[in-house]
């Protein structure tokens, strides 16, 4: 079988100071890649120690955002990027069916159908409702006030904790009323049931689904175990082909009292990307292989229990 080093050989990584593109970056370099180049708004950082070379970029929201991508993608001869970040993913997405001719080089991206429902909470919770899946109440905050106390207070596009507020009281449910840009949205309870489940699906439909109950701490998941749920694991596999994922996306939920109820899905590869990487879900090379037409590894699901941390490390750039 050919091999995915071999096609690939040259890979710039965005967001290459960060969690995810430190992950990326660091299975690439395992598995053998040769030219994995780093972009960040950040240079001096941790990304550095990873990558054969890092790169300075302007950030997503920018003007010069993509001239200055594709000008860089031609001076490394880049044939892969993989963009890590959800401000860059929601502009390369305006792109359509032109963004790898745009770039000059191949794009490891989600399908843009799900990329729009997944960057916007609220079309997101509307997306279940009427597919009738399991859903939180989730109510635009310039709309009215909340239904229920407690309940969640963020930004309707935006990821991990940022902006996030659990709302306890109604003199706080009107001091955020009118905020443009933010929701309500139903406390989901118990909060030691929350779960993230990594999925992974092929153009011809190949589904591949892990699930980890975990810990948070400062907004990532801190520490997990892999679990079996049936319940779980039919509510995320009916949402992922409803909703016709091709590529990697990643879904938070927790288990309540009425079943699984999904709050948020990441469309870009996840922060436990090494966690799974090293269970044997390997989403990011499944990714790379199906891009490239080629057929998928095998995957064997872990043990049920088989338990992970995030620890710290130190880096040492001479």
């Amino acid at each position: 079988m050919q091999k995915i080093t071999s096609l690939f050989k040259s890979i710039l990584v965005s967001g290459a100071s960060g969690d995810i593109g430190i992950g990326i970056g660091r299975i690439l370099k395992s598995e053998g890649f040769e030219n994995v180049y780093g972009c960040d708004i950040n240079v001096d950082s941790w990304g550095l120690c990873i990558f054969d070379e890092m790169m300075q970029v302007e950030r997503a929201d920018t003007s010069n955002y993509i001239s200055g991508l594709i000008a860089l993608i031609a001076k490394l001869n880049i044939d892969l990027f993989i963009p890590s970040s959800e401000a860059e993913i929601k502009v390369l997405i305006g792109y359509g069916e032109k963004l790898e001719e745009t770039l000059g080089c191949k794009v490891l991206i989600t399908n843009t159908n799900t990329i729009n429902i997944a960057l916007d909470k609220l079309q997101t919770a509307t997306f279940l409702k009427e597919n009738s899946f399991n859903f939180p109440w989730t109510l635009k905050a310039t709309d009215g006030l909340p239904p229920s106390l407690p309940c969640i207070f963020k930004p309707i596009s935006g990821q991990g904790s940022k902006g996030l507020e659990v709302v306890k009281n109604k003199d706080r449910a009107k001091e955020l009323f009118n905020s443009p840009g933010y929701i309500f949205q139903e406390l989901l309870l118990p909060d030691d049931q929350e779960y993230t489940c990594g999925v992974f699906r092929s153009k011809s439909g190949t589904l591949r689904l892990i699930h980890m109950n975990r810990t948070l701490s400062g907004g990532f998941t801190a520490k997990g175990a892999v679990i079996e749920n049936e319940t779980i694991e039919e509510y995320v596999r009916s949402i992922a082909e409803t909703l016709n994922v091709v590529g990697i996306i990643n879904m938070q939920l927790r288990l309540t009292n009425d079943g699984p109820v999904l709050f948020e899905i990441n469309p870009r590869i996840s922060s436990t990307v090494v966690f799974r990487h090293k269970l044997g879900f390997e989403d990011l090379l499944w990714a790379i292989e199906d891009l490239a037409n080629l057929p998928l590894r095998s995957y064997t699901k872990p043990k049920a229990g088989t338990k992970v941390y995030r620890g710290l490390a130190e880096y040492f750039e001479k």
